[in-house]
């Protein structure tokens, strides 16, 4: 197995000149841009990324293992947006040719009060309009699995994957957010693993809170253990939303009420703390709670013999 660690380094700072720092601190080289500088990178064009971007990231030999883009993340009765989006994703397609980049992360559309059931057929002939953007550039479209998205459960991520597979559609698997869909994470590993490509990772708690991983719910040592066996080699990117916890505890654990009107942050934040060895009114930058996602997912990874 070769797991080559990347991550949404924007988690631990919004500017690129610390997220390349740190890639280099914890010796990896793989980059997933999602904000840079304060922009997205859906809102660059490619004149834009060549000229801003681009030259800091060959100077650092840093690399893109996917595209974090927002793409689908829209309405899906939203025209205005799609027509949009399909702009923005031809020059991200450029980005991600110029960087030698695999793969776009996009999504499959908020279904809003809609039965997301009666959406699949839409939303199949718009991720249609998406996939005919990258047709023949050697960049796969990703689906990750998100709340409230028409592929959110598996049931539908099969469905959509089954429509599309053969035009190019590739699987992104996210536990924390199946969790958060209440879907058993091990069920939906198990359901989906032949069809998957790419990995982001992310736990979460009981509580629905976002936690270190490992920490939560997201069956960890079982998903790693089964893609040991079966040889995977490929991404693992680190998503952990737990800047969350850098920036909200000590306001949660100060508030006299915080227990009763913010009580699942409070106790997913003591679950962390235990976890983690922090005592109760002690905080933890950006930085650091990215780095114990790294830590405990090279743990993980140890534990699992995984390469």
């Amino acid at each position: 197995m070769g797991v080559t660690i990347s991550g949404f380094y924007d988690e631990a700072s919004g500017k690129l000149d610390e997220q390349i720092a740190l890639i280099k601190e914890l010796g990896e080289g793989y980059l997933c841009p999602r904000n840079i500088d304060g922009k997205n990178i859906a809102d660059f064009t490619l004149d834009e990324f060549k000229a801003e971007v681009y030259p800091r990231l060959k100077a650092a030999g840093v690399r893109f293992s996917s595209i974090g883009s927002p793409i689908g993340k829209i309405d899906i009765d939203d025209e205005e947006a799609y027509e949009k989006q399909k702009g923005q994703l031809k020059e991200l397609v450029g980005i991600a040719s110029l960087m030698g980049c695999k793969y776009i992360r996009i999504f499959s559309f908020y279904y809003g009060k809609q039965n997301p059931d009666a959406c699949v057929d839409k939303a199949i002939e718009k991720l249609r309009g998406f996939l005919k953007i990258a047709e023949g550039s050697g960049v796969s479209l990703m689906h990750e699995n998100e709340k409230k998205i028409v592929g959110d459960v598996p049931s539908r991520v099969i469905k959509l994957h089954d429509a599309l597979k053969d035009e190019g559609l590739k699987l992104c698997f996210d536990a924390s957010n199946y969790i958060q869909c209440d879907v058993d994470p091990k069920q939906a590993f198990d359901s989906l693993v032949d069809r998957v490509s790419y990995y982001h990772i992310k736990d979460c708690s009981e509580y629905g809170i976002e936690v270190p991983v490992g920490v939560g719910k997201g069956c960890y040592p079982y998903i790693i253990g089964e893609l040991v066996k079966r040889g995977y080699d490929g991404f693992m990117t680190l998503e952990p939303h737990t800047f969350k916890y850098s920036m909200m505890k000590l306001p949660v654990y100060l508030f006299p009420f915080a227990p009763l009107f913010m009580n699942k942050y409070f106790k997913a934040f003591r679950l962390i703390d235990k976890a983690m060895g922090v005592k109760a009114l002690k905080g933890a930058s950006r930085k650091q709670v990215f780095c114990w996602q790294y830590q405990n997912l090279k743990k993980l990874l140890s534990e699992g013999g995984a390469k």
